[in-house]
């Protein structure tokens, strides 16, 4: 009986540091707008929990930079077949006036 409590703390120990984040950030510096067409791969910043702490580092990320940026916070992200990032939403953010 000890054994199992044991084996059970550790699986889900192990279980609860495995969570994947489901947003990513994709920055894009020295842009008013969203690039056309966007090069998202080389733009991928980070990966959060939330699009909350997506956003926030976006815009930490916007205050830091000396010159005006845009980006993105998209869910669920993957590459293709063809190598190409395709996410489930995503949520554009331009830069502060």
């Amino acid at each position: 009986m000890r054994r199992l409590i044991i084996g059970l703390s550790g699986l889900l120990a192990f279980t609860g540091c495995t969570q994947v984040p489901e947003w990513t950030l994709f920055y894009y510096p020295q842009q008013q707008q969203l690039p056309q067409p966007a090069h998202h791969y080389a733009a991928i910043n980070g990966y959060y929990e939330t699009l909350q702490q997506c956003e926030a580092k976006g815009r930490g990320m916007q205050r830091l930079a000396e010159a005006p940026a845009v980006f993105q916070c998209a869910h669920r992200c993957r590459l293709d077949d063809a190598n190409m990032v395709t996410c489930d939403q995503w949520h554009t953010f331009n830069p502060e006036p």
